[in-house]
């Protein structure tokens, strides 16, 4: 039997997303000039270290603890790297496919480690589909923002490579965890796998066909929640333009639905199929339907006939079932995205029951006040073309520059224990995005009327403290003055729940 074999198709996209102005230069280890930093036009005099000089160790009054502001020169100084492209020194391979290869990086404006996956335009060039369809991966990824699905940061572009820079999933890839364990636990296999229905039910909704699912393209953060990555075969055409979106045969055999195989016209349940490969691999270890020697024809018609192959006694009856519905090969009696995420089995022993849609931009009141006044009054950003470019999901630097340092910023409240921080963090807590959203959504609202009776209290008790003791008056806390310079009341509440945590 074949453990989790990846049959690759020759039909294989990279991706790009988008064109920058300008670029100064700098020799990468070889000697040639590159281009170091690529303009965000969003700012006719950008910070002059954003284009070269090294950014400044230490911030003196920052709006931020010293610790997320600053970067060492140690930090930057033994990072293991080969190269500098814009602001990212470009380190050691994480992963590798036909066109492009991810390498880990180092962003030097906030000493944060990133994924950076770099497409070779020679190699690229020999296939003419991938030509094509070049800067579409990065396109796509702009559209889209879920707590799923890796967060596209910044889009750079040499003569010879195209260069997408992403959040680094600290937890590996899911293959490797399988591979470990032989197979996954069923209740364990249910969280990855409602996961990974929300993010793909949030994919369609957007109108966009993702096309190669399947367990390689399942990264775990640092918290062991699903990240979908490899946008490079994914499709959209009602809204970028493409033309015949849904009759290519493209991504991995061994996931990919019948109807793709046989060249007919398919639709958004391709998706559905590959998702139930990847439950059928989370289960068992192994792929659903394999045939020796391989043979194109053979494996389509398992697929029609359901010969699977066997499943495990262990497994509970509604897993078998919703796995075989998942894998029902006539596309009509297939369920789409919203019906499988309402699945019984899916949803036992899960906390947020329903579907809940999760906002595919980011609300303004829950960007971090904090984050944004260090980029406009410390590093020189214009306060309103960061906000405009948080808000679009607009992949550039200063994208890159607030995600991550937004990022280091929760990771410091979480070391420090203080969720009532005067701070309107993006995902402020160890509780998985989309039940954050979901609690705090109502939690704003009645907030309001509670915050605004709780300051009239406090002034009633202050006069009276005024009036019997005024000797005993002291003066604030230095502590709460250096977080208080957002003097408004926090937008949303900040709930502590079980870290999971946990790279490409």
């Amino acid at each position: 039997m074949v453990v989790l074999t990846t049959l690759r198709s020759p039909c294989i996209t990279e991706n790009n997303g988008k064109e920058h102005e300008q670029w100064s230069l700098e020799e990468d280890d070889h000697g040639n000039k590159m281009p170091a930093a690529a303009g965000d036009g969003i700012s006719e005099s950008p910070p002059r270290f954003l284009l070269g000089e090294k950014p400044p160790v230490q911030l003196e009054d920052s709006f931020l603890p010293a610790c997320v502001s600053n970067v060492s020169r140690d930090t930057l100084r033994n990072f293991q790297h080969t190269k500098r492209v814009g602001n990212y020194l470009i380190g050691r391979k994480l992963g590798e496919g036909s066109f492009a290869k991810v390498r880990e990086g180092l962003h030097v404006v906030t000493g944060e480690r990133v994924a950076v996956k770099v497409i070779d335009k020679k190699k690229a060039k020999k296939d003419t589909y991938v030509t094509k369809n070049l800067r579409r991966e990065g396109q796509i990824q702009q559209m889209i923002r879920h707590p799923n699905i890796a967060q596209l940061l910044d889009i750079l572009e040499t003569e010879n490579s195209y260069y997408l820079v992403m959040e680094l999933c600290c937890g590996g890839n899911l293959m490797h965890k399988i591979y470990e364990k032989k197979r996954l636990e069923e209740h364990e296999a249910r969280k990855y796998i409602r996961q990974l229905i929300q993010a793909v039910e949030h994919l369609h909704r957007a109108g966009v066909v993702h096309r190669d699912l399947k367990i390689e393209n399942l990264l775990l953060d640092e918290n062991n929640n699903i990240k979908l990555i490899d946008f490079g075969l994914s499709n959209c055409a009602g809204i970028l333009g493409y033309t015949d979106p849904f009759s290519t045969q493209c991504g991995s055999p061994a996931y990919a639905a019948p109807e793709l195989l046989a060249r007919k016209k398919y639709g958004p349940k391709v998706d559905v199929w590959s998702i139930g490969v990847n439950m059928y691999a989370m289960l068992t270890g192994t792929l659903p339907f394999t045939v020796e020697p391989f043979s194109l024809r053979a494996l389509y018609q398992k697929m029609v006939d359901k010969a699977m192959n066997p499943l495990p006694s262990h497994l509970s009856p509604a897993a078998i079932n919703f796995l075989r519905s998942l894998l029902e090969p006539d596309p009509l009696k297939r369920p789409n995205i919203q019906q499988a995420l309402g699945n019984r089995w899916l949803n036992d022993n899960y906390n947020g029951k329903g579907v809940h849609t999760y906002p595919n931009r980011i609300h303004l009141e829950d960007l971090s006040q904090s984050v944004i006044r260090h980029m406009s009054e410390k590093l020189g950003y214009k306060h309103s073309d960061v906000i405009n470019v948080i808000l679009s999901n607009r992949a550039c630097h200063t994208l890159a520059v607030y995600f991550l340092l937004n990022r280091k910023l929760e990771r410091y409240l979480i070391t420090m224990r203080k969720p009532d921080i005067n701070d309107n963090v993006c995902h402020k807590n160890q509780m998985h995005p989309l039940e954050k959203y979901k609690s705090n959504k109502n939690s704003y609202e009645e907030r309001k009327p509670k915050d605004a009776e709780k300051r009239v209290d406090q002034r009633c008790i202050q006069k009276k403290m005024e009036k019997c003791s005024p000797s005993h008056r002291q003066p604030p806390s230095p502590c709460l003055m250096t977080q208080g310079h957002n003097s408004k009341p926090p937008v949303k509440e900040r709930k502590s729940s079980k870290s999971e945590r946990g790279k490409i």
